[in-house]
């Protein structure tokens, strides 16, 4: 999936501060957002998402792929030039495919090398606790929040009250990671479906015990699929997306109906990224085994990460 917004191009001046560019590379996407803080508000000029699978295989071979390598170097060039066009250095941060990779250091030399600056290889704290800072600074809220980032390679689920993060877990369960152990034939066999559940499920269970809440804020490709989905979009709008709505019932049944498809099938629908539609059920399914562990009667979407926490005051 690619959004984005504005135009890019040389900025003057601003009283609002200079733009900031922030790059994601997570296991199945690399992200970017162009960005500034005015007197309140985050402006954003730009939002974009290109599916490399850099983390495909990773995590039954131990080492990230040549090809999948080249083809994130390749988006990362692309991104450098698109900041640089707002006068911005990125700041590049990479996430759980990474991490599990032996060859990790090969690639964030080589990425340091494309972007002109180092990688920060995140640990899963501090990825779950970027992630719902992204929220808490959206909504504003004082109340108890729980925050769930889907990752390729991993699934952050945070805890918190207000601004505060009381807690969190980086689970080792991903949209790519799941789909790659157990998805066999396409479409996947129900029995598949209920491994990846149940999988996910004992995962929660087992590493992050938690009492009944009825929402959980969910974040990243999965969720905002998901979303865009239920919408029935023509095709991707953040505006529509960001703050949607949906019952734990409505995303099981989606799940389930995708789960009766063929990749090529969900290849047509619009609002789907063909390259997100092979482990899209992965996804979803981790998503059904979230919401029924944390007790959730409701998903509240958000259109953010944990790029966003990363966009500096001046």
């Amino acid at each position: 999936m690619s959004s984005e917004t504005g135009e890019p191009g040389p900025r003057a001046a601003d009283p609002r501060g200079s733009w900031r560019a922030v790059i994601d590379i997570g296991t199945n996407s690399v992200l970017l957002l162009i960005a500034r803080w005015g007197e309140h508000d985050l402006e954003i000029a730009l939002d974009q998402a290109t599916i490399t699978r850099l983390g495909k295989g990773v995590a039954a071979t131990g080492v990230l792929a040549p090809e999948s390598i080249w083809r994130t170097l390749a988006v990362l060039q692309d991104y450098r030039v698109t900041a640089e066009q707002y006068g911005a250095r990125p700041l590049a941060v990479t996430t759980e495919g990474v991490r599990l990779a032996k060859n990790r250091d090969e690639f964030l030399t080589l990425a340091a090398g494309v972007l002109g600056s180092p990688v920060r290889l995140l640990s899963g704290a501090e990825e779950a606790e970027l992630s719902f800072r992204s929220v808490a600074q959206e909504t504003g809220s004082t109340g108890p929040m729980r925050v769930l980032d889907i990752g390729g390679g991993s699934t952050e689920l945070a805890v918190g009250e207000g601004p505060r993060l009381i807690s969190s877990v980086s689970h080792r369960i991903g949209a790519v990671r799941l789909h790659e152990q157990f998805v066999k034939h396409d479409p996947p066999e129900p029995a598949e479906v209920v491994d990846m559940e149940i999988e996910a499920l004992d995962t929660f269970r087992r590493d992050q015990p938690l009492e009944a809440f009825p929402v959980l804020h969910g974040l990243a490709g999965t969720v905002t699929t998901a979303a865009a989905l239920l919408l029935e979009l023509p095709k991707y709008d953040r505006e529509r997306v960001d703050g949607s709505t949906f019952t734990a019932a409505q995303l099981r049944e989606l799940r389930d109906r995708l789960a009766q498809e063929t990749v090529a099938e969900r290849c047509r629908r619009p609002a789907l990224d063909p390259a997100r539609a092979d482990v899209v059920v992965a996804g979803l399914t981790i998503l059904v085994a979230a919401m029924q562990h944390c007790g959730a009667t409701s998903l509240v979407v958000r259109d953010r990460g944990l790029r966003y926490a990363l966009i500096e005051r001046d």
